[in-house]
């Protein structure tokens, strides 16, 4: 019925000269994305609409082949792609200590003493000799923590597209609340959404994209329901097939303790990376 209606829209406008009203249909893009293109190019005097996958173009025969020339280089398949974002994590804690531990003689029946067994893990040097014991002990740990996340999708040029894997985490929680008739005290949980994922919006150019990305990678902190949020928005262009370097972050720290026999220091780094990777699917 809409469609009938054009019609008659066209055929009650002031003929012009050497103009003819033609039905096109679409084959592979709708209506919105090729007016735009094509309502430019059309000759003074002509008009152009459309629905349901159909344009209704009213113009000269010449004017005609032109817009039909351009809409079979835009009305093609879109083109189907893959996105892969990889974001890693490196981190590394090394803990140095060093303890004092004896009995020194410093006079008839005065001793200072400071005692205590070796650890685990710990190497040292004993020393012994006129009625005292010095034994100075030291432990170098390291520990490395990798994680990561892999994920890919596929989505049409031009389209977005959302990827999110994870889990909700019940989170207990105490509310008390003091009124005029007493106090009212309210438990429950709340849930709390840990996970990773990006969404992106790519355009094709050729042989090259331009993408639209944020990624995002939810980890649990320590032992305890803290969540560490990685996150990171940019627009970026590259080619089809080559690793693309979004961004990271990189974080150290160092702490040092003294005490009375001995000292000890901790050493951090965390190393955060996001890649991406676009190819097309033929």
């Amino acid at each position: 019925m809409r469609l009938a209606l054009l019609f008659v829209f066209f055929l009650c406008v002031p003929v012009f000269a050497a103009q003819q009203v033609e039905i096109i249909e679409l084959r592979h893009r709708v209506v919105e994305d090729v007016l735009p293109v094509l309502t430019p190019l059309l000759e003074p005097g002509g008009a152009m609409s459309g629905m349901a996958g159909h344009l209704v173009v009213r113009t000269s025969p010449a004017n005609l082949e032109e817009l039909r020339k351009v809409l079979a280089v835009i009305d093609r398949p879109p083109r189907q792609l893959r996105i892969r974002v990889s974001q890693s994590r490196d981190a590394v804690v090394r803990q140095r200590d060093v303890d004092v531990s004896g009995r020194v003689r410093i006079g008839e029946g005065l001793d200072i003493v400071s005692q205590r067994a070796p650890r685990k893990g710990e190497s040292g040097v004993e020393i012994h000799g006129g009625g005292s014991s010095v034994g100075v002990y030291g432990r170098d740990t390291r520990r490395s923590t990798q994680s990561g996340a892999d994920q890919f999708v596929r989505v049409m040029d031009g389209s977005e597209a959302l990827i999110r894997i994870g889990r909700s985490l019940a989170v207990p929680f105490r509310q008390v609340a003091v009124r005029p008739g007493g106090v009212r005290v309210s438990e429950g949980f709340v849930y709390v959404d840990v996970g990773q994922g990006f969404y992106a919006l790519p355009r094709l150019a050729g042989e090259r994209v331009n993408i639209d990305i944020r990624p995002f990678f939810d980890s649990l902190a320590g032992h305890g329901l803290d969540v560490e949020t990685q996150e990171l928005s940019t627009t970026i262009t590259g080619r089809l097939g080559e690793w693309i370097e979004l961004g990271g972050s990189s974080q150290q720290g160092r702490e040092e303790a003294g005490r009375l026999t001995g000292a000890g220091s901790r050493e951090t780094s965390d190393t955060r990376s996001v890649w991406l990777l676009v190819d097309e699917e033929r």
